[in-house]
């Protein structure tokens, strides 16, 4: 199995370890490739064909889409 890695502006490699969609926005969940405590989840939004992806508007949009990643593990 491949696992698709991104490098994010800290300059750290991270793994694309699940990927969500909710309405109209793409969420990430990525953990860092030398450090397994470190993750992020990010926004990848799509601007003239191309996708990008970018930090989370707020605290509180970063908990919504924890409860989103946390609701689809307890579905499975």
């Amino acid at each position: 199995m491949d696992i698709d890695v991104i490098s994010l502006e800290d300059n750290k490699k991270y793994f694309i370890v699940d990927t969500i969609i909710d309405e109209d926005n793409k969420y990430i969940f990525l953990v860092d490739r030398d450090d397994d405590k470190n993750i992020t989840v990010r926004k990848v939004i799509k601007k003239d064909d191309q996708e990008y992806v970018v930090k989370l508007d707020s605290s509180t949009e970063f908990e919504e889409v924890m409860a989103l990643f946390n609701a689809k593990y307890r579905e499975e």
